[in-house]
């Protein structure tokens, strides 16, 4: 029988790829992302998101906001442009929630390409800042050595997984963290809860 998630309180954190390489995907990204967020308002009250877009610019969208108050993402929020500053997007997003959290988190990084813009962060600093705090970080790529470019920054394969820019990849992407987040809420191991099972295809 499935656990019924509990009403702890839980953070999802969203930095999410907007460089130009993802031009053709902005309504597969905004689709998946919408049908998340209606999923998640169903399941639990006690839980906030905060979602960043990056290129080589950083832009955060909403900080711990109540899921029940979190607005469509839009093409007005979601176009792309720029390169890929990965590192300081991570950097900044932990640095800036580091001490106003005190509860579960999952931080989700979504990106389709290697980073080629940072100037705050090095990889070895993004991995002393995921290793100094106890939340949940995953990497989902496309296009790239997910496995590689996660344990660059010190994130676990088990934390892992590849997708395909699609707007079946996308909805395989955005119910898979349904699945993270769901398992976090039942105090599940991820590397146990088989969170990433769909994306499992893309691997090959």
């Amino acid at each position: 029988m499935k656990e019924t998630p509990s009403t702890e309180n839980l953070d999802l954190i969203f930095v999410m790829d907007r460089s130009g390489s993802m031009g053709g995907s902005e309504s597969d990204t905004i689709g998946g992302f919408n049908s998340f967020i209606e999923r998640e308002k169903e399941k639990s009250l006690n839980t906030r998101v905060t979602t960043v877009l990056f290129d080589d610019q950083y832009e955060v969208l909403y900080k711990r906001k109540a899921i029940g108050e979190v607005a469509e993402l839009t093409k007005n929020e979601y176009w792309v442009r720029g390169c890929t500053a990965l590192l300081d997007a991570i950097g900044r997003t932990i640095n800036t929630l580091d001490k106003e959290i005190d509860n579960k988190v999952l931080f989700v990084i979504m990106t389709d390409g290697l980073e080629n813009a940072s100037r705050e962060f090095s990889k070895e600093q993004i991995r002393n800042l995921i290793s100094s705090h106890n939340w949940e970080f995953i990497y989902i790529g496309a296009n790239i050595d997910s496995y590689t470019e996660a344990g660059r920054i010190g994130i676990q394969r088990s934390h892992t997984a590849n997708y395909k820019k699609s707007r079946r990849g996308f909805d395989d992407v955005y119910r898979s963290v349904n699945d993270a987040a769901d398992s976090l809420r039942c105090n599940m191991d991820l590397k146990k809860a088989g969170w990433n099972k769909r994306l499992k295809k893309y691997d090959d």
